[in-house]
């Protein structure tokens, strides 16, 4: 048995031919070469990039209404209870907690809950502003920064101030970017009065628009003149609304206490969502101040009196 396998390996190594002549081959060329495989962007990280904004949009006409027994939130809504769209919250400034810190007033969040963030805020300029001495019904108002890359909690600030005009009317006066370019403008909201009977408009604030880079065509010069500055007229009437917030009955206001409405170049959206953002929180800020009994011509006539004296000494 072995000496049978001892010859037969013989016999193959015998058989065997050798290993194949070596011969060196040239390079292949790229038409011979099979395809590379495609090549693929890393778009894991941009597939899910999104624009990050600091505002939200809000529809042309928004109705508050509470949510009891809460009385320390409200919601915003758009057309009808039914449409939230965000959370007001009462700030009493008792927690110090920020943007406004021990200042009372309104925070508007993104969101149905308190828990969202801050879109804005206003409130009282100082701490002892509320005080029923003290007549000082300036606002902060905090607005998100300008610049798109900056934290959404570093919030600038403006300021809205109150006067009283030659025919004994009340405004409120601020300053806000508009537009696409974001050219500062000026604005007043101008308090209308009550009426008589059950038909009669229950009072509230007209928003004017007091300044304007824009050219209006005067058909009666066949010409275009820039509208320039209309805050010199007692009634405003040379100034174009942009929006109207209307205050409800003292019998409504327990479940819907205001509604507020965009008209003019504010409800064609060309002045832009900071201009919009700022709309909402003044009036926001407006309802809380004519709530409190701080918006009335007599208190804000003793404190132009009073700061005025300030000054002087």
């Amino acid at each position: 048995m072995d000496n049978h396998d001892e010859e037969s390996v013989q016999d193959l190594a015998k058989d065997y031919p050798g290993p194949p002549a070596y011969h060196e081959s040239t390079p292949s060329t790229p038409s011979q070469q099979s395809q590379a495989p495609p090549f693929y962007d890393n778009q894991a990280s941009t597939s899910h990039t999104t624009t990050s904004s600091p505002y939200r949009q809000f529809p042309p006409v928004m109705n508050a209404y509470y949510q009891w027994p809460s009385t320390k939130t409200y919601n915003l809504c758009g057309a009808t209870k039914e449409d939230r769209l965000c959370v007001v919250e009462i700030h009493a400034g008792l927690s110090g907690s920020s943007p406004l810190g021990f200042k009372a007033g309104v925070l508007l969040h993104n969101g149905m809950s308190t828990k969202d963030p801050i879109l804005a805020a206003a409130g009282d300029e100082s701490l002892f502003a509320g005080r029923i001495y003290a007549f000082n019904s300036n606002s902060v108002i905090m607005l998100p920064p300008l610049e798109t890359r900056a934290s959404h909690r570093a919030m600038i600030t403006e300021i809205m101030r109150p006067s009283t005009t030659s025919d004994n009317g009340v405004t409120f006066v601020f300053s806000i970017e508009v537009g696409e370019k974001l050219q500062r403008e000026r604005f007043e909201w101008r308090k209308f009065k009550k009426g008589n009977g059950d038909e009669a408009n229950p009072g509230g604030f007209t928003l004017l628009r007091l300044s304007s880079s824009s050219k209006n065509t005067d058909p009666t010069t066949s010409g275009s003149s820039s509208r320039g500055d209309c805050s010199s007229s007692p009634t405003g009437n040379d100034c174009e609304a942009v929006a109207l917030l209307t205050l409800t009955r003292s019998w409504a206001q327990i479940k819907h206490p205001f509604s507020l409405e965009l008209t003019g170049s504010g409800l064609s959206g060309a002045l832009g969502d900071r201009w919009v953002l700022m709309v909402v929180i003044t009036a926001l800020r407006l309802w809380f101040l004519n709530a409190n009994g701080r918006a009335t011509k007599t208190g804000i006539a003793v404190g132009e009196k009073l700061w005025a004296k300030k000054f002087d000494e």
